[in-house]
């Protein structure tokens, strides 16, 4: 009987005696036979072996898992021996399934759930003890796999919950045995549609008496195709909905106009969209108004003669009007020549009288010509809430009256007669409302003393009348009202923005939990769920628990209108700023009025004041409360104008000095950022008795909010606040912080800022219980619900990343601690490497790089730029498309769009590149990528010299003036000629295709760097544009580089990590590996070092020459000190004045 030895999971070591008897012929070999418990001997699988043989491991094909019998045949030259008797049974051990389930299928009828059912492998490709499946799913872009393990053999098939809509799915499921899972049965899947979050209405425009223009974007995600939106208004006064279906071009921003509304009334707008997989939500309410239509007609009641020139009118304001009749137009007709004159009538011109339960409106108009027939009628004006327009309202009847001159004599007989002229009988000169008075002046017969008395009656009413209108100015009351609380309308000018101030519902005591700092990534994770779902209630429920019973009555003062940028953006009167009331002004109420108030921050009172964008009427107020309050930082967040409308005035001098009142502003430094400039003023009160210092003042001016929601990247606004709030020394005045209104904005401001400080001191965060607090001190701070979220977003950002900027002298120490490995076996770098590449774009991210006329025109479909910072080229008519090319903005350290990173041009988009380089004005190009000759791929993409390229589109032509080959790189020059003026623009490319260079020092790549920067300083017209093969990994090292260089000579600090994190948003997967983020650290480090060598070099030389001139006698430690060149950022004047000196040295703090 055969041994059975070691088993295998397809071997088995055997071993057997040899026979007995040969039989006179000796045995020659023997045969191994196998079979498994199911087959016979015939079937089995056999294997000839020598008569050396007795102890061997067979392969005989043996199948893992599975039971088997041998048995041993002797072989000779006469033939094959009996069998010997069959070992025992032998089972081989288990190895992975060698084969996938088969006919794998996915489908999804729901959009959060893919259903998946599939077949059992073949049973002897198991392999093993089947112990289930392991399924594993993942969004087809990102290929990051989740994995279910489904541990039953009963069922081959399964529910995977909690997908993304209308996205495609990549699936995998392999069988499970003892051994682990075998490979995998693949199938794809797009989940059904589901229903879109909520768009979000951007403004309103267009406000007619009985239109509005809603605008609105689509939703952050969309889950299907969209279909359609439903916009929905609703009627605050009747409660009347009334909904429209819009079809037809669905992308990017969307507007409609409603119409059939009525005239002066509040609608809530909201839409929503609408997919395959159903209607979504509808965005928050959106309150419009509708602009005022005219008034009815008013009422005259009294028309009488004043004089010989004038006439006393009094009048019923319409029945019927909206908002207000603020103006009217009174209408002389002279019967007599037929001749019409109209005259406006302002408020100061009238006077509104209220009399017991009648309120009537007078006026005289004067300058009238006598003895002339009048018929007068008056119509209303209503001031549009939008614009300067004026709505007229319908004449009033007409009335009459008779102007007389001089009256006539003339003498009969012994009787002198005085007569007057024909008067028609329809004609009064007093016309008056009471009947009786109506009847006695009709009668046809009176008697000459009924007509004296009554002629000295006239006198008697004439002349109260007189001393009645002298006794009470024609000056009107002015009645303030709001033309639209949710409309922030300007006071200054003739321009209406539609800026939508949202007003909060009536008080409720509220009280929100605090959130630890370590639970707070997940606590906004929670919030952004659902398409911002949570936000939106939280949100919401801080409005309505906001105290709306907060008196300004000062705002609303008569002489403190002027001063508000909007009528609905006051100051609480409780919490307002007050000026020093000053000596000249004393006879003028209120003039310590601003519009500003006091708003606490972190255990810190008054930390910051909240104002509006100043306006000229208010910029010597505002300094001289910049003044007073000691403030040593303004931080400004809008632009002068935004789509077209003043959001701010300048109230800063570009250079020298402005006088503002008693406060001198001077202008000392600028510095510039990529988001933000930084503006240096002195401060002097030039009537101060006591002259104090001058004071210096820092302007923090954020430049790079969008004219409506919020920035698009989240780091530039935390850096901002972070080095604005860090330049505010101890013991300063509050920090002044303004947008436009002084509300949205700044709100959002001083939340981050106060809430950093409390999640350092505190550890705990609670946003909206400060936004409660603050709200107290001034209203309507932050805005809108992207401004909470934005809010949120940043100390995410904070807590992630923390303090990323490293300062020169501590690269070494910071790169040490960046690679050290850790006890979770990981290193911070890794870590900082796995944050800024965390974000993995979207398709609608990416348009429309990725639509179907535009996919050619990349090389890489995961190097395209996303939407945000696409570089846009000039239309061609009726070819889609053709405004598109694969390049990218990337910001340097002190211009927003400082780079263009581009791949290499193909043939097909030679054209498309010339033509961005002419639109742009750059007049630099740098090309990191090679020309291989006997390759298409990198195609040379410029003209021969001398010998132009005519661009297809006919704009301009491109010649190669010169080329010059030298030891680092290549340089050519091109010149482009306008063909349709005489513009030109000088390009130089420089050509360095192996840069970064591996047999050098890491330092040496920035040689190239700085001989490019030196050339582009003398045409600085345009961005850099840095070509590489796919516009990829070595350009983005190229524009880090160069930016770490600047912040480095400007700042003496680097933040790579602030840098990289932009630059993948902007272009993911430009940075690459962890290797290469690496790079840019070591890279930097081996500069400095390399400077100090320097440095120390030249140092050194200058004390040699020094010693060489005291004869071989070494020079004193004191001489040495004052002899060293002044530092060219200092000033050389030795009586420069502190702030100069203070100018010189504060670049490094911004």
């Amino acid at each position: 009987m055969p041994q059975i030895g070691s088993l295998k999971s397809r071997t088995v070591s055997v071993w057997w005696s040899a026979s007995t008897e040969e039989n006179n012929s000796p045995i020659s070999s023997y045969m191994i036979q196998v079979r498994t418990n199911t087959e016979n001997w015939v079937l089995g699988n056999q294997v000839t072996t020598n008569i050396h043989q007795k102890n061997i491991t067979t392969n005989m094909s043996l199948r893992p898992y599975t039971s088997y019998k041998l048995r041993i045949v002797a072989v000779n030259s006469i033939g094959e021996s009996m069998p010997s008797e069959p070992s025992m049974f032998f089972i081989t051990p288990s190895e992975e399934p060698e084969a996938p389930p088969s006919n794998l299928l996915a489908t999804s009828n729901n959009s959060s759930v893919i259903h998946i059912k599939w077949d059992h492998p073949a049973a002897e490709k198991i392999n093993g003890e089947l112990k289930g499946y392991q399924v594993m799913y993942s969004e087809a872009d990102k290929k990051v796999f989740s994995v279910i393990t489904f541990e039953r053999t009963d069922k081959t098939e399964l529910d995977i919950p909690g997908v993304k809509s209308y996205t495609e799915y990549l699936i995998q499921v392999a069988a499970i045995n003892t051994e682990g899972p075998g490979p995998v049965a693949n199938a794809a899947v797009v989940t059904a549609e589901g229903k879109p979050s909520k768009p979000r209405i951007t403004h309103i425009s267009r406000n007619t008496p009985s239109t509005v223009k809603v605008h609105w974007v689509e939703p952050k995600v969309i889950n299907g195709r969209l279909q359609s939106y439903e916009l929905q208004w609703i009627n605050t006064n009747t409660g009347v909905v009334r909904t429209k279906v819009i079809n037809g071009v669905l992308r990017n921003k969307i507007s409609e106009n409603i119409t059939n509304l009525d005239p002066y009334t509040q609608y809530d707008v909201r839409v929503r969209a609408v997919t395959g997989g159903g209607k979504g939500q509808f965005s928050d309410r959106y309150p419009a108004m509708t602009d005022v239509t005219a008034p009815g007609a008013p009422t005259i009641l009294n028309a009488t003669t004043i004089g010989t020139d004038s006439v006393y009118l009094r009048w019923l304001r319409p029945k019927k009007f909206y908002r207000d009749v603020e103006e009217y137009l009174i209408e002389f007709i002279d019967l007599d020549s037929y001749f019409t004159k109209t005259k406006k009538i302002p408020e100061k011109e009238y006077e509104v009288v209220k009399s017991n339960d009648m309120t009537w409106i007078e006026s005289a108009v004067s300058n009238l010509p006598s003895n002339r027939h009048y018929s007068v009628r008056i119509a209303g004006l209503t001031q549009s809430l939008f614009n300067a327009h004026q709505y007229p309202g319908n004449y009033s009847a007409k009335e009459f009256f008779y102007l007389q001159g001089e009256l006539l004599t003339t003498k009969g007989g012994n009787e002198s007669n005085t007569t007057e002229p024909d008067i028609p009988s329809n004609h009064s000169n007093v016309i008056i409302a009471d009947p009786r008075a109506i009847q006695a002046a009709e009668q046809d017969i009176m008697s000459a003393g009924i007509v004296a008395g009554i002629v000295c009656g006239i006198l008697v009413v004439l002349l109260a009348s007189l001393v009645f209108i002298g006794c009470r100015s024609l000056t009107c009351r002015k009645y303030y009202q709001a033309a639209y609380n949710y409309l922030a309308v300007p006071t200054n000018s003739n321009h209406f923005p539609s800026t939508v101030i949202t007003i909060a519902e009536p008080f409720v005591e509220k009280t929100y939990p605090e959130v630890k700092v370590e639970d707070f990534i997940q606590h906004v994770k929670i919030l952004h769920a659902d398409t911002d779902d949570k936000f939106s209630q939280e949100y919401s429920d801080v409005n309505k628990n906001t105290r709306t019973d907060l008196k300004a009555d000062t705002s609303n003062m008569h002489e403190n209108k002027s001063k508000n940028r909007y009528v609905n953006i006051t100051a609480f009167d409780h919490s307002r700023v007050y000026l020093a009331k000053q000596p000249q002004s004393e006879k003028i109420r209120q003039s310590d009025y601003i519009n500003a108030n006091y708003v606490d921050g972190y255990h810190k009172s008054k930390a910051y004041i909240a104002t509006q964008g100043p306006m000229p009427s208010t910029f010597g107020d505002f300094w001289r409360m910049v003044w007073e309050q000691k403030s040593v930082v303004i931080v400004m967040i809008t632009k002068l104008m935004e789509k077209g409308r003043k959001k701010c005035d300048k109230y800063w001098p570009e250079e020298g000095l402005e006088q503002h009142g008693n406060i001198a502003v001077k202008h000392l430094n600028t510095f510039s950022r990529a988001h933000y400039t930084v503006r240096m003023f002195s401060l002097k009160d030039t009537k101060a008795k006591k002259q104090s210092s001058e004071r210096i003042v820092y302007q923090f001016h954020y430049t790079e909010w969008p004219d409506h929601g919020v920035p698009d990247f989240t780091l530039p606004v935390l850096k901002f606040v972070q080095k604005s709030a860090f330049a505010n020394p101890p013991g300063a005045g509050p920090i002044v912080v303004h947008c436009s209104a002084g509300v949205g904005r700044t709100g959002t401001y001083i939340l981050i800022d106060a809430m950093i400080e409390q999640l350092k001191d505190k550890g705990t965060i609670n946003i909206p219980q400060f936004l409660l607090k603050i709200r107290q001190q001034r209203n309507f701070l932050v805005q809108t619900e992207e401004q909470y979220m934005l809010i949120h977003d940043a100390l995410v950002e904070y807590l992630l990343s923390h303090d990323t900027e490293v300062r020169n002298g501590e690269i070494n120490k910071y790169i040490h601690n960046l690679t050290t490995i850790q006890e979770d076996k990981s290193s911070l770098l890794q870590k900082q490497f796995e944050l800024l590449v965390a974000y993995c774009p979207k398709e609608i991210d990416k348009y429309p790089a990725l639509e179907e006329y535009n996919v050619p025109k990349n090389r890489r479909e995961e190097l395209v730029p996303m939407t945000t910072k696409r570089v846009q080229i000039p239309t061609k008519p009726g070819i889609p498309g053709s405004d598109y090319i694969n390049a990218t903005f990337l910001q340097g350290y002190t211009k927003t769009n400082e780079f263009i990173l581009t791949q290499h041009p193909m043939e097909s988009t030679i054209e498309d590149f010339w033509r961005m380089v002419w639109d742009k004005n750059s007049s630099v190009i740098v090309l990191l990528s090679d020309i291989v000759d006997d390759e298409q791929e990198f195609i040379k993409f410029w003209p021969e010299e001398d010998n132009p390229l005519q661009v297809d589109t006919g704009i301009f032509k491109l010649t190669c003036r010169e080329e010059e080959t030298g030891y680092m790189y290549t340089t050519r020059d091109f010149l482009l000629e306008s063909t349709q003026d005489d513009y030109v623009l000088m390009t130089k490319m420089i050509s360095c295709s192996n840069w970064p260079r591996d047999d050098q020092p890491l330092c040496k790549a920035f040689d190239l760097i700085d001989t490019i920067r030196d050339i582009h300083r003398l045409n600085d017209i345009g961005p850099v544009i840095v070509v590489d093969r796919y516009g990829g990994v070595t350009g983005c090292k190229f524009c880090a580089l160069w930016s770490s260089l600047d912040q480095l000579q400007h700042d003496k600090t680097i933040d790579i990590y602030h840098l990289c994190k932009l630059y993948h948003k902007k272009r993911a997967g430009i940075i690459g590996s962890v290797g290469d983020y690496l790079f840019l650290y070591s890279a930097v480090d081996s500069y400095c070092n390399d400077q100090n060598e320097k440095d120390s070099a030249l140092m050194s030389n200058h004390l040699i020459l020094r010693s060489s001139k005291k004869n071989g006698t070494m020079p004193r430690s004191p001489s040495v000190q004052n002899k060293v060149p002044r530092s060219p950022s200092l000033p050389n004047n030795h009586h420069s004045s502190k702030a100069e000196t203070n100018s010189s040295k504060a670049e490094t703090n911004v």
